[in-house]
């Protein structure tokens, strides 16, 4: 199509105004709902090229819309922009000058390719393309703590939507590759706190008391049998208890504990499982005990799960774009990932970029101080979106309003 190649072209001349701009948001990262900046300069670049959009959506968010040739079909593209609470490693020029908060994700690069094709569609152009139907950018808030897509969703982030796609980079791929798959992505995910009481009583005479931390250690231990003896070994899932606290002094019996971790699983039913599982362990063992638990909820995110006529047609484009040898099998994760909620009732599909680069020495894993991308991953990312969006009018008979899987 000559359209899609003059967009390659573009794309190229574009390539390294959004390696800057990703430096520039690498170097001020900011945590969840705190991306006041990282929201500025997206309503900056927008502003700059004619497109309108809102901010402070869902607090940090934005939502920008380009109106295409068709307006009664929308595309939509996330990128999430949020960072993490990790010191930075690196030794560059655009390392992160907010100690303690690093991109160590791949955020910023996500929030590039998504100003890009603002950039493409930009109605300031001497030569300006018009997108063949209407695109809606979703530039989401804290993804990697409380989750911001369902606040998104909230204020109207899918209204009118046909089609929705997600990406993000893969420490793990080489560039050049991508992976992609029509089925489970991610695990569900649920973060939860475990309250123990107990009764406090001199550490001299301990049977006058009900020792909370006694408690919480037999539940710990026992926590770990729902995976081997509640879960069918062929699905995959995991408990992690990540903080335990309690305790006033070394010779009182303490009588009350918190417990934090999550669960991570690749089927809900799984998940609902394991949650009720373990609501019946801590009452049966605090009251063994004669003391008591309370089980609560904290995040949850769903599985994240793509719908296979958009996996096919990320998959396809990848193949006519990069060659069939470079589109690998996604693996499911027990990451969790929030771009679940944007396709758990609308069509839509998430896929990795390869941004790992051996001889460069870009090979650190994300939510590492030293993670980096290779940035020729903007390029591909963003030519594929763009792919992504001509394919989906194109078969725009497989996504009407208000289909169900």
């Amino acid at each position: 199509m000559q359209e899609l190649d003059l967009i390659k072209k573009r794309i190229k001349s574009i390539k390294q105004k959004l390696i800057d701009i990703r430096r520039d948001i690498h170097s001020y990262p900011e945590l969840s709902n705190q991306e006041y900046r990282t929201m500025n300069i997206i309503s900056e670049q927008l502003y700059h090229n004619g497109i309108k959009h809102r901010t402070k959506v869902a607090g940090t968010g934005v939502i920008a819309d380009i109106e295409g040739k068709d307006k009664s079909f929308t595309v939509a593209f996330r990128a999430d922009i949020d960072a993490l609470p990790i010191n930075d490693l690196k030794r560059c020029d655009y390392a992160s000058k907010n100690e303690g908060v690093c991109h160590a994700c791949g955020h910023d690069v996500h929030t590039a390719i998504n100003i890009g094709i603002a950039y493409i569609f930009s109605s300031k152009c001497d030569e300006k393309i018009i997108p063949p139907c209407n695109v809606r950018l979703i530039f989401q808030p804290a993804e990697e703590s409380v989750g911001g897509a369902l606040q998104m969703i909230k204020k109207n982030a899918l209204e009118d939507v046909n089609v929705i796609y997600g990406l993000h980079v893969s420490s793990s791929t080489e560039i050049g590759y991508i992976q992609i798959n029509d089925g489970i992505v991610n695990a569900s995910c649920l973060d939860f706190k475990i309250k123990v009481y107990g009764k406090s009583a001199h550490g001299a005479n301990p049977a006058n008391g009900v020792d909370a931390i006694v408690i919480s250690s037999k539940i710990i231990n026992d926590l770990q049998t729902i995976i081997s003896r509640n879960v069918n070994a062929e699905d995959s899932a995991v408990i992690t208890i990540g903080t335990i606290n309690g305790g006033t002094a070394t010779n009182i019996i303490c009588d009350y504990v918190e417990i934090t971790g999550t669960i991570r699983a690749l089927k809900e039913s799984v998940m609902l499982t394991i949650k009720n599982r373990i609501k019946k362990l801590i009452k049966c063992v605090s009251n063994s005990f004669d003391g008591d638990a309370e089980f609560i909820e904290l995040v949850y995110f769903a599985s994240l799960i793509n719908w296979k006529d958009a996996a096919d047609i990320v998959r396809d484009n990848a193949v006519n774009f990069l060659g069939d040898k470079k589109v690998l099998k996604l693996i499911p994760s027990l990451g969790a990932e929030d771009f679940s909620f944007f396709i758990q009732n609308k069509p839509g599909a998430f896929f990795n970029i390869g941004s790992k680069n051996m001889k460069k020495g870009i090979v650190y894993n994300a939510h590492n101080g030293l993670f980096d991308v290779d940035e020729d991953c903007i390029e591909i990312g963003l030519t594929l979106e763009i792919m992504n969006l001509y394919e989906s009018y194109a078969k725009s008979e497989l996504f009407p309003i208000g289909r169900e899987r």
